[in-house]
């Protein structure tokens, strides 16, 4: 077809009038067809409008079907005159379509094009109207269509090109291979044998298998992120009809009864809020009525004053905390009825960094992108993203740089929006990016920002900072109580606040007659009837137990190696300990025997001198009757402090200070039991490694205790005590709410075991002290200890007649068993917390 013969479509519905130069129009009531219609009688994509050589033909691809003067047609040529056709019904609603010939003179002689002008200069026309505020499961009207001048007589109509995101295919892209025979199967993934290749890394290797045939069948192959046919995902295989949406990672297509045909329509790359409320218990509003575009490559700042909304809002905008009335609607989806079809493809930078200081940048992206790509991605794949994401963001020669030393804040910003980018989300969310930087970074990162934006991306970064806005496309200012008082260029804040300067504008955001003083932006809506609601979020999808649990146990390691201040502690807290625990006077050790062998021994005889005495000799009975061997006890609270303290210091500070990390692997997928779990390998093993050093160190040189194999029972319940105080000191970590409250809580912690365990005083034979004392694992891990060494033989008043200090496999037995019931309850309960925590506000 020549350009001096090409037939254009014309479409008019009661919305208004619209042309079309494109090869294939979709008509339906989803609001990403071309055509958007409200009728319920229509299909969601309903009506195909396709070229085919010189003429326009109507393609019925819906179950009510399509009807011309009462018939129902499958098929029906459009003519130069309007052809009327009713959507689902008769009487359903009408749209007409016709087709335009137009001839267009010779094209002149081209110029050399021009150079490229930056992004922010050509953003696609965003579309216009007022969007309502609809009730959940009602269809959004599409926005009003705005008429274009025609252009100049003799010239050659010119299509614009939305801006597609990094990643995507451009709209109406095939990927299939020439010359499908009927009833072939192709293969679609990321694997370059597949019959259908995506370069896209949210799709698996071998994603799925597409039937071509007079009925067309698409199968997962147990993708990890899966295949959406028309918003849900395919369980098994899917019938694909014409018309229907197929979603693969980031991609979206149409099957247009032939070929997957891609789908990427500057309407499917806007995000739409509409009519967002948030109302929380007691009525409070928290965001009230806002809505917005944000079109695509733009880049909108959110400003105002504390309290004001603006984590409420990105809290909504994002799925993670829906709102409570409105709509977010992205792809033509809302995204909260649709939030596991779309949740990858949204990247949220909280205001904290989410890398681990200690790490280098390489090795913080590459455990990143093991949690986040499919777990199907290879090492080099994943290196190759990790290029790819550090190339974008200028990273390449930090990536052997430690990331809490080596880096300014700037840079340390670029990690974290790095680690968003390795699944290439067209969204992206920032809180606070700026935060804490001086103005030179600030600029830096909004121009960063920007570079992303112009990519093709929608990009939305809460900030208090006003010293970049220029950079942005929108700002939007939120009043207390979470209402829009200014949206659109920076250019107009000042003037529609009436002032000179931003510091003017937050002053004025506080005065009663706000409203009074400022134009309105947009009608409020009645909200006043609103309930706060449980929006739950759905659960990721998650890559396998032994996968994650590697993944994090390798990260904890490589965490605790770099952390060159923890791995002294590792390693130096034991000897210190086990060092002081000598300044014990006496060289009796843990043997009671040795410490009785002559009266004071333990004060003033050195060890050559003692000699042990037989158990059960009557001199032996007779020096129990009348001494107390102080040596033997003083050495083991020494080693039952020094469990509890080593196990509680090195885990209280583990979780709240990597607890931003933790939500947003969270958000993304990471089990908060194999989270925990991770922590409770890697620091319970070490406290566990502890107790023993600490129990060697203590008494290597000195008499053991003298029953049977008493020295491998004392060392054994010292490195298990140390192991449960790992556990309660993580379980500790996931109730504070900041590290200053650590240290109040591992102080209190070692005091209520110290007292507890029995033995500083008696504790047996009080009611409720022992009650009490038998929850404390210091109790249980000083019996056994205690009873391996034969205490219940002493004449002392905390040791006689208590019931769970004696010698013998019985009682050892029933004492290791209660620690271990102990450590299971412990790590239930941090399981519990940490699972909390992921969720909660604080």
């Amino acid at each position: 077809m020549t350009e001096q013969n090409r037939a254009r479509l014309h479409v008019r519905t009661p919305q208004g009038h619209r042309e079309f130069d494109q090869d294939r129009v979709v008509v339906g009531r989803e609001l990403d067809c071309d055509v958007v219609v409200d009728d319920p009688r229509a299909s969601r994509h309903h009506l195909v409008l396709e070229r085919q050589g010189q003429s326009w033909y109507a393609v019925d691809s819906s179950s009510g079907g399509t009807y011309v003067g009462g018939t129902r047609v499958t098929r029906q040529a459009l003519g130069p005159g309007p052809t009327p056709l009713a959507l689902g019904d008769p009487q359903g609603q009408v749209l007409e379509a016709w087709q335009v010939v137009e001839v267009a003179a010779p094209l002149p002689p081209q110029p050399p094009p021009p150079p490229p002008q930056p992004a922010t200069q050509h953003h696609p026309v965003p579309p216009t109207g007022a969007m309502t505020a609809p009730q959940h499961g009602q269809v959004l009207p599409p926005p009003a269509y705005v008429p274009q001048p025609p252009p100049p007589s003799g010239s050659v109509p010119v299509v614009a090109q939305p801006v597609v995101p990094p990643g995507q295919l451009a709209h109406g892209q095939t990927m299939f291979p020439p010359n499908v025979a009927p009833g072939r199967a192709l293969t679609i993934g990321r694997d370059l044998s597949n019959d259908i290749v995506l370069d896209d890394p949210l799709v698996s290797r071998f994603h799925g298998r597409l039937e071509v045939g007079p009925v067309a069948v698409v199968h997962d192959l147990g993708s990890f992120n899966g295949i959406f046919v028309d918003g849900q995902r395919v369980q098994g295989s899917a019938r694909l009809d014409p018309g229907v949406e197929v979603i693969l990672g980031n991609q979206t297509f149409r099957w247009d009864g032939a070929q997957l045909l891609s789908s990427a329509t500057q309407h499917e790359f806007t995000l739409y809020a509409d009519g967002l409320s948030v109302v929380v218990d007691g009525g409070k509003r928290l965001l009230e009525n806002l809505s917005c575009t944000l079109d695509p490559s733009s880049l909108t700042a959110v400003i105002g004053p504390s309290g004001a909304g603006k984590s409420t809002l990105l809290g909504a905008l994002t799925g993670l905390r829906p709102a409570t009335h409105g709509r977010v609607i992205w792809q033509g989806h809302d995204l909260y009825a649709h939030y596991d079809q779309l949740r990858f493809q949204i990247g949220l930078v909280p205001q904290q960094d989410i890398q681990h200081p200690q790490l280098k940048v390489r090795q913080a992206l590459g455990y990143a992108a093991e949690l986040r790509l499919p777990p199907d991605t290879t090492a080099p794949e994943r290196q190759q993203r990790v290029n790819m994401v550090a190339g974008q963001l200028q990273l390449q020669q930090r990536l052997e740089n430690r990331i809490g030393t080596q880096l300014s804040g700037g840079q340390k910003k670029r990690v974290s929006i790095a680690t968003e980018l390795l699944t290439a989300p067209p969204l992206l969310f920032l809180d606070e990016p700026t935060s804490g930087l001086d103005p030179g970074l600030d600029l830096e990162v909004m121009k960063q920002l920007r570079t992303l934006a112009d990519e093709g991306r929608v990009v939305v970064v809460v900030t208090h900072s006003v010293l970049a806005l220029d950079v942005c496309d929108n700002v939007m200012v939120l009043a207390p109580g979470g209402r829009v008082a200014y949206f659109g260029p920076p250019s107009g804040v000042l003037a529609h606040f009436g002032v000179s300067n931003y510091p003017q504008v937050f002053d004025l955001l506080d005065e009663p007659d706000l409203w009074s003083r400022i134009p309105a932006q947009t009608p409020r809506a009645d909200t006043g009837r609103l309930q706060a609601v449980a929006a739950g979020v759905p659960t990721p999808p998650r890559q396998s137990f032994g996968k994650q649990l590697s993944t994090m146990v390798r990260r904890n390691v490589a965490v605790v190696m770099a952390d060159r201040l923890l791995l002294t502690m590792l390693l130096a807290l034991p000897v210190v300990l086990g060092l002081l625990s000598r300044l014990v006077p006496g060289g009796a050790g843990l043997s009671l025997d040795a410490s009785l062998s002559c009266p004071g021994a333990s004060q003033s005889v050195g060890p050559r001198r003692c000699q042990p005495v037989q158990d059960g000799q009557p001199f032996g009975d007779l020096i129990l009757k009348v001494f107390s061997p102080q040596e033997a006890t003083q050495r083991l609270i020494v080693l039952i402090v020094a469990a509890c303290l080593m196990g509680i210091a090195i885990s209280i500070r583990e979780l709240v200070g990597e607890r931003a990390i933790f939500r947003r692997e969270y958000a993304v997928g990471l089990s908060p039991g194999i989270y925990f779990a991770s922590k409770v390998i890697v620091l319970g093993t070490a406290a566990f490694a502890q107790g023993l050093l600490v129990t060697l160190i203590a008494t290597v040189g000195l008499p053991g205790p003298d029953g049977q194999a008493g020295a491998l029972r004392v060392a054994f319940v010292i490195g298990l005590l140390a192991f449960i105080m790992a556990a309660t000191g993580l379980a500790l970590s996931a109730v504070v709410t900041s590290t200053e409250q650590t240290m109040p809580a591992l102080v209190g912690m070692i005091m209520v075991q110290l007292v507890l365990s029995g033995s500083l005083f008696q504790v047996h034979g009080r009611v409720l002290l022992e009650q009490v004392a038998w929850l404390a694992p210091s109790r249980w891990a000083f019996a056994v200890a205690a009873g391996a060494m034969g205490m219940g033989r002493i004449p002392d008043e905390r040791f006689s007649d208590d019931g769970i200090i004696e010698a013998g496999g019985g009682p050892f037995a029933l004492a290791l068993f209660v620690m271990l019931l102990l450590a299971a309850v412990t790590l239930a309960a941090g399981y519990w917390l940490v699972k909390r925590s992921a969720t909660s506000d604080k």
